[in-house]
């Protein structure tokens, strides 16, 4: 039997269920697998669930393998791969933000967050010279890639954000009875993190029907764990920072919400979009980058802009109208494009 390895050697939560995905993807195309992955993962026994997990790397070319699924860059990346390539492993990089560097960009988000772009795209470059292949999770994603760091590796392809159902079966909240519009994922000015804050500050002032949630692994920021007016509605705003939040958790934070932000500055693929989608929640989105691509005006989501604040509410407005509609559709785009087993097939020709 064939043998692959599925590693993540940076801890992330947000990976847990790729790295569950791509686990059991392998397995029903018949191969052995384990996991290899950063000593954070301990947390989560979902995972030991599904495969072996290991967390000594010294020990990783322990045994021969045919492949190995490294899911986020590090900067210990390339010895390790190297290490693997020994083995006669073929490597596949999942590559989230190929270069898209420009002074526009660097006037736009500020000299920290341009260094850290510059820092993490050269800790990326040994690795993709290193991979037999690279996987881009959006045509958009392939495009920036081929304009600008294609000549590390040509052999790149568009594979998409694949996920275990984990709302199959579960009873959940009905449509109707969600309660929340919500900002899942991490803190940051590229999410859109202060344009929701600011939007959930007017809608409050206002004294509009609309409930908001906030849940991060970050720490909320000074300025909005101590904003007045949010301490003065705090029955209608709700926090779950500065913490990784459980796999059960999240998912359940997924159910409560009737939309979630996706109204990003910039994004070659959110993972909260497909993880929404699994849970028949439609998305508030812009439309640039990748969200072209997965959310359908109307059908799936809403595309909106950053401090239009009556174009939100309108759309908010809609999608609380059409709530059982957002929701069939928005499972059907999971299933059809974001559900390991609607991908095994794609996964078997990535392999060769």
């Amino acid at each position: 039997m064939k043998k692959a390895v599925v590693v993540s050697v940076r801890f992330s939560p947000a990976f847990v269920q790729h790295a569950v995905a791509y686990a059991k993807g392998l397995r029903e195309l018949g191969f052995d697998v384990r996991f290899l992955l950063h000593s954070g993962y301990r947390a989560f026994p979902e995972l030991n669930a599904v495969a072996p997990a290991a967390f000594d790397f010294t020990r990783a070319a322990a045994e021969p393998l045919s492949h190995a699924f490294f899911l986020n860059t590090s900067a210990r990346n390339a010895h390790l791969a190297r290490q693997l390539k020994r083995t006669g492993a073929r490597i596949l990089f999942l590559y989230h933000e190929p270069w898209n560097f420009s002074w526009d960009y660097l006037r736009r988000e500020g000299i920290k967050a341009a260094a850290a772009t510059i820092l993490a795209h050269r800790i990326a470059v040994p690795m993709l010279k290193l991979a037999d292949a690279v996987i881009l999770e959006s045509q958009y994603g392939l495009k920036l890639y081929r304009d600008a760091d294609i000549r590390h590796n040509r052999n790149a392809h568009y594979f998409p954000q694949i996920y275990d159902d984990e709302a199959a079966g579960l009873p959940g909240q009905t449509p109707e009875k969600r309660p929340y519009f919500s900002y899942i994922g991490n803190i940051s000015r590229p999410h859109g993190f202060d344009q929701f804050v600011a939007l959930a500050r007017e809608f409050l002032r206002r004294d509009l029907n609309v409930r908001f949630l906030i849940a991060s692994k970050d720490r909320l920021p000074g300025s909005v764990a101590n904003d007045k007016l949010l301490r003065e509605h705090c029955g209608r705003v709700r926090f779950c920072c500065g913490r990784p939040l459980g796999s059960a958790e999240i998912n359940g934070l997924f159910a409560e919400s009737f939309c979630v932000w996706n109204l990003y500055r910039r994004s070659t693929q959110s993972g909260v979009l497909p993880k929404a989608f699994m849970f028949g929640t439609p998305v508030i989105a812009g439309d640039l980058g990748s969200f072209p691509e997965f959310v359908k005006d109307g059908w799936n989501g809403r595309f909106a802009s950053a401090g239009d604040d009556e174009g939100i509410l309108s759309a908010l407005e809609d999608i609380r109208n059409r709530q059982s509609e957002y929701a069939r559709n928005c499972r059907a785009t999971f299933l059809e494009t974001f559900s390991y087993k609607s991908r095994l097939a794609d996964l078997e020709r990535l392999l060769g």
